[in-house]
């Protein structure tokens, strides 16, 4: 029997403020709201057909087997470019860094989740 999975549905993170890493989200990936069940928000990004549930709770990082979030973008400039805008939106952003021979911008989110936005060689 063929496996009836057809692709990535979503990722659930635990948080300790929801509206904090909603507007995080949103800035920093350009994410917008799905849906809002309670507590729950659904953000989705469209073009990447990516979903991030987040929810309220008490990160562990200590027990969380995911190291980070990596979401690839077009190219080296794009990625710049990206980070010029995030700074001028007001957040914490560090210069793109060559990691492994890729262009890399490593963010932190709310709860110290670590994201990454990669661009090929």
């Amino acid at each position: 029997m063929e496996s009836p999975v057809l692709g990535f549905s979503h990722l659930q993170l635990c948080v300790r403020d929801v509206r904090a890493s909603v507007d995080w989200y949103c800035a920093a990936l350009g994410m917008e709201i799905m849906s809002e069940h309670g507590d729950v928000v659904a953000l989705r990004h469209r073009d990447a057909r990516l979903v991030i549930v987040v929810s309220p709770g008490e990160p562990d990082v200590a027990r969380s087997p995911i190291d980070h979030l990596a979401f690839a973008v077009a190219d080296g400039p794009t990625l710049e470019a990206w980070a010029a805008h995030l700074r001028s939106r007001g957040l914490d952003v560090p210069e793109v860094v060559d990691e492994l021979g890729k262009p890399s911008l490593q963010l932190r989110d709310p709860d110290g989740n670590a994201v990454e936005l990669v661009a090929p060689r």
